[in-house]
């Protein structure tokens, strides 16, 4: 592979250059990538003709697809050859297009980060308490085990609904002779207030008494398919079947020997809470406590602003993670939306800011990795690989040095060097 740097449009933060691949240096090049988008797109192919298979699927696009791809990990090459700090993807223009039978010309345009200085590298200073379980929270944490094995027995003393009692209650609902899932339930506990019923029903179950039975209508106004408000009458039968009351367990030996797995007596249950709970709060507060740093290293930063484009790409990686996030959920943007209490237009000046903030971050612990001297080991970037994908580290080196990411990997293990440091030595301060 030959390169230059082009003489025009070149600055401080961007790099563009000429590369020349000869036809044999295509050639290696290029059975590879074929197998590789073959597998990655789930192509069925026979040994040695991925090409076929992968032009029945993409088709005419396939030779932009493998130049683009082949051109990133010349990409690649020239940051890690040239130690160039990218900010982003690289932009590659394959200028007269590729054919896996010639030589290949093509311009690589590669972002830079800027190299500011931070304002102080000493030590930052939190206004985090230090890490404590008290014996409160271990207390809290214990009686709520406890009240989650209680059992109802039935209220001897309860003669009718009030908003104190837990009921045991049946609704059947019919709209128009169809039944209504969302009110349609049988023998549930529930108590006033809880909010699973709407206020006609509730206002109906006050006063009842155990095996009273109450049919019922009430209205509720709806939109039909034409956005008009209807008018919907719910047919009603409800039933109170017996008054409870929550018989709470008296915490002995015997019965954390019967109910508490991993615990014999009081004080090993105790102790296995208090653990527990360490371990979780544990993760917590040092999740809270890195993040803090991270920002408290940013305000290091002078003023000037990033580039625009920066954050835009920051921005479009956090909106592809919440993507991936909804739809593993089954969930879509305007449910998300809804369940946030937010607009579109909202959403996205939240991720707007998040990207700058997550920009000026990386910038700040690059600056702190370029005053420690920090490097990346090997072990470095095979303990990242580890964080990103557990078990299939190999999987995950292959897919970056194909798509030509692996100074992505550089970026992500010195960071996270940086991090680490930063965490380990910043001084807490409990206002």
């Amino acid at each position: 592979m030959d390169y230059s740097l082009c003489d025009t449009d070149c600055d401080e933060l961007l790099k563009r250059y000429r590369v020349a691949l000869s036809r044999e240096e295509v050639q290696v090049m290029v059975e590879e990538t074929y197998a590789f988008l073959a597998m990655q797109m789930g192509v069925d192919y026979l040994a040695h003709q991925p090409k076929d298979g992968l032009r029945k699927r993409i088709g005419e696009d396939l030779d932009e697809r493998v130049g683009t791809c082949l051109a990133n990990q010349c990409a690649d090459r020239i940051i890690a050859e040239e130690g160039l700090p990218a900010a982003m993807e690289p932009v590659v223009d394959l200028v007269d297009g590729f054919s896996d039978d010639a030589a290949f010309d093509f311009e690589v345009t590669v972002f830079l980060k800027p190299a500011w200085e931070l304002t102080s590298y000493d030590p930052v200073v939190l206004p985090l308490p230090d890490f404590e379980v008290t014996e409160e929270q271990v207390e809290r944490n214990v009686q709520a085990i406890v009240e989650d094995r209680a059992k109802y027995v039935e209220d001897a003393e309860a003669r009718q609904v009030d908003e104190h009692t837990r009921n045991v209650v049946s609704l059947d609902t019919k709209k128009c002779g169809m039944p209504v899932q969302a009110l349609t339930v049988d023998s549930i506990v529930y108590r006033l207030g809880d909010g699973l019923l709407p206020s006609p029903v509730e206002e109906q179950l006050l006063g009842m008494a155990p095996g009273e039975t109450k049919e019922f209508s009430f209205n509720v106004t709806s939109k039909n398919f034409l956005g008009l408000d209807v008018e919907e009458t719910m047919d009603c039968v409800l039933r109170v079947s017996k008054i409870v009351k929550k018989d709470t367990p008296e915490v002995t030996d015997a019965w954390v020997k019967e109910n508490v797995p991993g615990a014999h007596d009081v004080e090993s249950f105790y102790a296995l809470v208090r653990r527990n709970l360490t371990e979780q709060a544990r993760g917590d507060y040092d999740r809270i406590k890195e993040e803090s740093a991270a920002h408290a290293l940013s305000q290091r930063l002078p003023e000037a602003e990033v580039p625009e484009e920066y954050c835009n790409y920051a921005r479009s990686g956090l909106l592809q993670n919440v993507s991936a996030a909804l739809s593993l959920q089954g969930l879509t943007e305007e449910e998300f939306l809804t369940a946030q209490g937010t607009t579109e237009s909202q959403f996205m000046i939240q991720m707007g800011m998040r990207a700058r903030e997550i920009v000026r971050q990386g910038l700040a612990l690059d600056a702190l990795a370029r005053h420690l001297g920090l490097e990346v080991q090997e072990d470095d970037l095979a303990h990242m690989l580890w964080k990103m994908s557990p078990g299939k580290e190999d999987e995950a080196r292959k897919m970056l040095e194909m798509n030509g990411r692996t100074y992505q990997l550089h970026e992500m293990a010195l960071r996270s060097k940086a991090r680490a440091y930063l965490t380990e030595t910043a001084v807490t301060q409990a206002r």
